[in-house]
């Protein structure tokens, strides 16, 4: 079996520079290739992506992990095959729950129809797709083993956009070793802990500062439905999640509020190496975060939100 994990920070590849510049059996995972799903086959050589961020409805879209899962599970190392052994190069420039689940099952593949594996990632498909705002059984213990699982990636997020190959790699090496033991039913437990402290915000959304990517969960108990998060710096410029429970969410357009931010801060208005994300859910650019402080942030949504 000749299954590669190549990780490489930084933004998203258009799908032409992706197709021109990686060799054949190439897997691009969750951002890594900027856009929608696809599959092409070029001479008999297989190319894919799996993502669910840009031109997608997030909540009709399963997440990476999900895709990837129900690819092997339908034949996907049937396609992706040389010389009679399975045959796949993955690519991430992220080491977030997603892709560490995701990379974990296409290098496990097969796995992907335990049933632990399928609860984990169909967990995760519904968190991610919604932002962390899906309501999930407290019973069971399970979503503090999922946090057990993903813990590795929380305690690094403050810092991602300053992790190098290695620090990324590290990562996805601890929390694959912790799906290894959640499958074999070996999982630890994690509370919940996290605190968001608000910094500001508007109608109907709040500016948080948080501590820890579970303080979501507080807030969507506590009623929030829409955010701008601050959860860490990259030397001078800062790291943002933007998220809205789902689209149902109307006072809160997460794509028009990436536009706006990206034509602030000198990019295109959708642009591969700038803010990006889906519907309900985005962030600042990846690999090195935004020059725009708080206040800026805070202002540009404003706008936008009184713009209608």
């Amino acid at each position: 079996m000749a299954i590669e994990l190549h990780v490489r920070p930084g933004p998203a590849l258009t799908r032409e520079a992706f197709l021109a510049t990686h060799p054949p059996f190439s897997i691009a995972l969750d951002g890594y290739v900027f856009g929608e799903p696809w599959l092409v086959v070029e001479g008999g050589k297989p190319y894919r992506n799996f993502n669910h961020h840009e031109a997608v409805d997030r909540s009709c879209t399963s997440a990476t992990c999900e895709q990837a899962r129900r690819a092997v599970v339908l034949g996907l190392f049937d396609l992706f095959r040389e010389a009679g052994q399975r045959t796949a190069r993955i690519w991430v420039n992220d080491c977030d729950q997603d892709v560490c689940l995701a990379t974990w099952i296409l290098m496990n593949p097969d796995r992907a129809s335990e049933p632990l594996v399928r609860m984990i990632s169909q967990i995760e498909d519904l968190l991610d797709m919604s932002a962390g705002a899906y309501p999930m059984p407290h019973e069971g213990n399970l979503l503090s083993e999922v946090r057990w699982v993903f813990d590795p990636y929380t305690r690094a997020r403050p810092t991602l956009a300053s992790l190098g190959v290695e620090g990324m790699r590290e990562v996805i090496r601890d929390v694959h070793h912790r799906l290894d033991r959640f499958a074999m039913g070996r999982a630890e437990s994690l509370a919940l802990i996290g605190t968001y402290t608000r910094r500001g915000g508007g109608d109907g959304w709040i500016l948080a500062e948080v501590t820890h990517q579970s303080a979501r969960e507080r807030m969507i108990g506590a009623g929030i439905r829409a955010a701008v998060e601050v959860f860490g710096r990259a030397g001078d410029n800062w790291l943002y999640s933007i998220w809205r429970r789902s689209e149902y969410v109307i006072g809160f357009p997460v794509r028009t509020i990436l536009g706006a931010l990206n034509r602030a801060e000198g990019f295109d208005e959708v642009d591969p190496t700038g803010w990006g994300g889906a519907d309900n859910v985005g962030g600042s650019p990846r690999g090195r975060g935004s020059k725009l402080d708080p206040t800026a942030v805070e202002a540009i949504v404003n706008d936008v939100l009184r713009a209608g």
